[in-house]
């Protein structure tokens, strides 16, 4: 189906980070399924159109795809910088200029979009990209943001750089004007919003000064997350944007399925050894595609994995300001490490490539330790695997709030900044991998919020997902 055959077209922006890409593709697919009939095409630069391309060539034609031109040297990037995977901390400014410049290309493919006077046009986008709020005015279609982060993460964020710059009180707490009741420690703010203002801080600050302006306009925010699981965060974005806030979650990558010998061998070398374990004991880390924790941190990790004796599944990443998608070196780890819990079969780590949802849900797997990003959050419960969360970043921090406070699924590792010994924190922290009346409380209330999942997956009308998406086209004006 294309714009020029379909009465309804819905053109997918999503920023261009894999977190971010994954659930616009999920997205896509849940589209496709309830309106078969709209044309879906999803934009995005060049080097990501063709990932997109490869990842998504057996047989998948529920969307298209359109590249947007962008040369990252135009920009003083180097060549392939069309992710934000990888870019370090220090040039995140410039990435983000960098996408600014595509509002000329993207009005002229919503332009072709729109010229047929009949067909009824829907711009979502991620807020990253507020700027595609003034191309779909310009063009009179229908706009939303489609986040994919959770919504109590979300608010705190948007209060947050709504607030610049931040100035802790004697305690360290910072208070959040929209929201009284929510308490945020100086430790679970990133940097980049903290007082003393720097030249990075201020470019930072500015272009997200930009897109908080530009997403007043939208016309609803749709999040990656479920009414049931995250009731207080929607209501602290409904109060705060006063537009209609849509839960369309959860929104989960399948299974990722085997493309080369290669990841053939490294998903059976994964399945035998979770195979080898029983039920709920063997601990699954990892910090995402993005973010990586420093490099003491990282050697403390290896010795407390070691120290507890428990199995584990570690998709090891260089640590915080090294490639990311680089190679370990051995200096990051203590000697003999990886060799000792390979010939143990207590550990097996994984270097690049890990397929994270068949993981979580092998019935092996008892604990995830994770940044609490987004999706890694929703996959873990959706899987019923509780977490213990070492955020990094963002909105991570209150994701995990979220998780520890709110659902009591979550122990949260505290103090992960300076000079911390991460060891013994690691240590105390696996109990929960123990047969202990906590941890079997953590778990059953996982199970819990795994049903609420279910629940509102399921295809029957009156589920969660579904009364989300009618309101979705309604508000569109898409044709259900």
């Amino acid at each position: 189906m294309t714009a020029a055959t379909s009465k309804n077209v819905v053109v997918l922006f999503p920023f261009p980070g894999h977190g971010h890409l994954a659930a616009f593709l999920s997205f896509a697919g849940v589209l496709h399924r309830a309106l078969p009939d709209v044309a879906i095409t999803l934009v995005s630069t060049p080097r990501n159109v063709a990932s997109l391309r490869r990842a998504t060539s057996a047989g998948h034609d529920s969307f298209l795809l359109h590249e947007l031109p962008f040369v990252p040297a135009d920009h003083g990037l180097p060549a392939g910088w069309e992710s934000s995977d990888g870019v370090p901390h220090n040039r995140f400014p410039d990435f983000l200029e960098a996408l600014e410049v595509l509002q000329p290309a993207f009005d002229d493919f919503v332009a072709g979009a729109t010229a047929a006077g009949d067909v009824a046009v829907c711009v979502v986008s991620d807020p990253f990209l507020a700027w595609t709020v003034t191309v779909a005015r310009r063009r009179g279609c229908a706009h939303a943001f489609f986040v994919s982060c959770g919504a109590f993460g979300s608010a705190v964020v948007h209060s947050l750089w709504s607030h610049l710059p931040i100035r802790p009180d004697e305690a360290g707490r910072i208070l959040l004007p929209e929201y009284p009741d929510v308490v945020i420690h100086r430790s679970q703010v990133s940097s980049n919003v903290l007082h003393p203002p720097t030249a990075v801080k201020h470019r930072v600050e500015a272009f997200f000064g930009r897109q908080i302006q530009l997403g007043y306009k939208t016309d609803a925010l749709l999040i990656n997350t479920v009414e049931e699981f995250e009731p207080t965060g929607r209501a602290m974005l409904r109060r705060t944007f006063r537009l209609p806030v849509i839960p369309i979650g959860p929104l989960v990558r399948a299974s990722t399925k085997t493309t080369s010998p290669e990841t053939d061998a490294t998903a059976g070398a994964i399945t035998s050894f979770l195979d080898s374990h029983p039920p709920s004991s063997v601990l699954y880390v990892s910090f995402g595609s993005q973010f990586s924790i420093q490099a003491e941190h990282m050697a403390e990790l290896a010795a407390a994995l070691e120290a507890t004796g428990r199995p584990f599944v570690w998709a090891v990443k260089p640590p915080d300001g090294h490639n990311i998608n680089g190679e370990i070196q051995p200096k990051w780890l203590p000697d003999g490490f990886e060799e000792r819990v390979t010939a143990t079969k207590k550990g097996l780590l994984l270097h690049g490539w890990a397929p994270q949802v068949g993981i979580l849900a092998h019935h092996s797997t008892g604990a995830f330790l994770s940044h609490c990003g987004g999706n890694s959050v929703l996959e873990s419960m959706t899987h019923g695997v509780p977490i213990i969360g070492w955020p990094l970043a963002g909105d991570q921090y209150y994701n995990a709030k979220m998780l520890d406070e709110e659902w009591g699924v979550c122990l949260r590792v505290e103090g992960a900044r300076g000079d911390v010994d991460m060891s013994a924190i690691i240590v105390d922290k696996a109990t929960l991998m123990s047969p202990t009346a906590k941890a079997a409380e953590m778990r059953q209330r996982a199970r819990a919020i795994k049903e609420i999942m279910e629940a509102a997956r399921e295809g029957g009308h009156g589920s969660s997902a579904n009364q989300a998406l009618e309101e979705f086209f309604k508000t569109m004006k898409l044709n259900g």
